[in-house]
């Protein structure tokens, strides 16, 4: 295996941290940190304190930087930004960006300067298991043919400096003995410098027959973001990119502390069940995947998750007993304690016809939805290829009603042309033999409005608090998608200064995979303010924005788009640290903890 081997390594020798995520520049506007996917662990991928970027000025934004040379690997991991953070000696802005060579790379975030970058192992290449050859086709096409780094990192604000986590997909070659590892990883985000020793995930369970089920990273994939919640690390893994190979969902969770490193705290697979005792298929699968979205959590610490395919019945002579959780929504407690009852997970009573079509549930991830008025306080919406939205009460899911009965759910809305909306010329097709319109990439939430990506066009739903049916039947349907303007999307992002000036970002693509950036105005996305080129996509691209500044991170270079002379988060006393009032990325003030 590779060691990591850092491009600049001198730092501040001295520094105090606090644990915030915003920092208010000498004009007075909040530079907001942007430490894990969508923003914060509920996924709403809203940041609620831009002020400078508005829906009147966007049109006036151009590029201000790419960087260069080209990664290493593709980038598919929504860049993350630390505003004032110490490298060398001062004080930067500084944006990370994670690549399939198992690559992170930190860039100053208002020139694009590169300030280190580390290769943390040798990338896992294809085939990614010796059955078949079968891997995610799309991942083996980049330059280090390899699935390193997919999965979104988490910045822990606790550490001083603060301190990054990922996995990384490795093959470590042992005297010819070619070891598949997934590792988790603590670096120092001022140096790139690793704090401990990685950990390689393993583990296992025991079945409903008594079986031990190990985990195998051979098999393996850790496409979704990573979530640290009360100071644990949960890590959701799914397959290399198909079925026809031995496969799992798993969960595990993680802490570190400086003086022990990583402590594995516990282990979860979604469908311990499923997998043919004799080898051969049919095999277990019910990865968790979520196009790179992550895993959420609830203010009590339960954690909720989306999972692909999986043959529930297999194995369970009796029927389906709610003991394994392919093509559903899953609760786990925060010690990845398993569902006990229907209230702790969801399948849609349509599960059969999702598993023989390839119509993964978990095509997307879950929002949490801010606490609501009503008999519904606590709302989690999901999503899946079929395009079928899923409105669900997390206090009571629903559990299983099938199969072909109503779900017992809050609202289930299917896919705009089944619902008899008014779509203009779009036809939704319910990812109908893979192909048309499919939902694909991890929605958004602002202002009582939820936003769908998809491969087709991108939708607008409007939420009512408390309402009986809470979520719109039709959505808005942008438009450029009808005039071939792009043919799929990424996950989008949203700015705002709290419930007004409110942009809608996102990544289209054509068949090319030529990348735009587009902006809409949040409160209808009919109407398009902005548009700017990135260049190749090469996954799951995920916009950032922070301090009047949105990036973009695509298979070559990272992409800076603001208003020249007003984006950037600006120190209030330069090469200093800043004592400053903290505040998340909500817009309400919070208390330091300097640890």
């Amino acid at each position: 295996m590779r060691p990591a081997h850092p491009v600049l390594l001198s730092v501040a020798a001295a520094w105090i941290w606090l644990g915030c995520f915003l920092v208010p520049n000498a004009a007075g506007q909040s530079c907001v940190a942007v430490t894990t996917y969508h923003n914060d662990n509920s996924r709403t991928a809203q940041n609620l304190s831009e002020t400078l970027l508005t829906p009147a000025n966007v049109g006036s934004m151009t590029l201000l930087f790419s960087t260069s040379p080209a990664f290493d690997g593709w980038a598919v991991a929504q860049p993350l930004y630390l505003p004032q953070t110490p490298i060398n000696g001062s004080v930067h802005n500084v944006v990370y960006v994670a690549t399939l060579n198992n690559s992170v790379y930190a860039f100053d975030a208002d020139s694009g300067i590169l300030y280190w970058h580390n290769v943390y192992g040798e990338a896992d290449s294809p085939p990614f298991q010796s059955s078949g050859g079968c891997s995610d086709s799309g991942f083996a096409n980049n330059p280090s043919h390899g699935a390193g780094i997919i999965g979104t990192p988490v910045i822990d604000m606790s550490f001083s400096p603060p301190a990054m986590y990922f996995i990384t997909k490795e093959a470590d070659n042992n005297g010819g003995v070619i070891t598949h590892a997934l590792k988790l990883h603590a670096v120092d985000t001022s140096s790139g410098n690793e704090l401990a020793t990685a950990a390689t995930l393993q583990g296992s369970v025991v079945n409903n027959s008594g079986a031990t089920i190990p985990f195998a990273a051979q098999f393996q994939m850790a496409r979704p973001a990573l979530l640290l919640n009360n100071g644990i690390i949960y890590i959701g893994m799914g397959s290399v990119g198909c079925r026809e190979v031995p496969n799992y969902g798993w969960v595990m969770s993680y802490t570190y502390t400086s003086a022990n490193g990583f402590t594995q705290q516990a282990v979860f697979n979604t469908s311990p069940d499923l997998a043919n005792s004799s080898g051969g298929s049919p095999y277990a699968n019910g990865g968790i995947w979520q196009s790179g979205g992550g895993l959420t959590a609830d203010a009590s610490g339960n954690i909720y998750f989306e999972t692909a395919d999986a043959n529930n019945i297999y194995n369970n002579s009796s029927g389906w007993e709610g003991k394994d959780f392919g093509d559903s929504i899953v609760k786990l407690t925060s010690g990845l304690g398993a569902p006990t009852s229907a209230a702790s997970f969801f399948t849609p009573s349509n599960d059969r016809s999702l598993y023989n079509n390839d119509l993964d549930l978990g095509s997307t991830g879950p929002v949490l939805l801010p606490d609501q008025p009503g008999l519904h306080p606590h709302i989690l919406v999901g999503y899946g290829k079929a395009e079928e939205i899923y409105v669900v009460d997390r206090d009571n899911m629903g559990g299983y009603n099938g199969p072909n009965r109503a779900n017992k759910i809050v609202q289930d809305i299917r896919d705009p042309t089944t619902e008899k909306c008014s779509t203009g010329s779009v036809h939704f097709t319910q990812c109908y033999n893979q192909g048309g319109t499919c939902g694909w990439n991890a929605p958004a939430y602002w202002n009582n409005n939820l936003y769908f990506p998809s491969k087709g066009p991108l939708l607008a739903y409007t939420w009512t608090p408390g309402g009986t049916m809470p979520l719109s039947i039709c959505p808005t349907v942008e438009p450029h998608f009808a005039s071939g303007g792009y043919v799929a999307m990424g996950s989008p992002s949203v700015s705002a200064n709290g419930t007004s000036d409110g942009i809608l970002w996102d990544v289209t693509w054509p068949s090319t995979k030529a990348g735009t950036l587009r902006a809409f105005d949040a409160t209808n996305i009919a109407s398009q303010l902005f548009q700017g080129s990135v260049g190749g996509v090469g996954g799951y691209v995920t916009p950032t924005i922070s301090a009047g500044t949105v990036y973009v991170a695509t298979r070559s270079y990272l992409y800076a788009y603001g208003i020249k002379g007003s984006s950037g988060c600006q120190s209030t006393t330069k090469g200093t640290a800043q004592v400053a009032p903290l505040w998340n990325s909500h817009g309400n003030k919070v208390s330091a903890d300097l640890r």
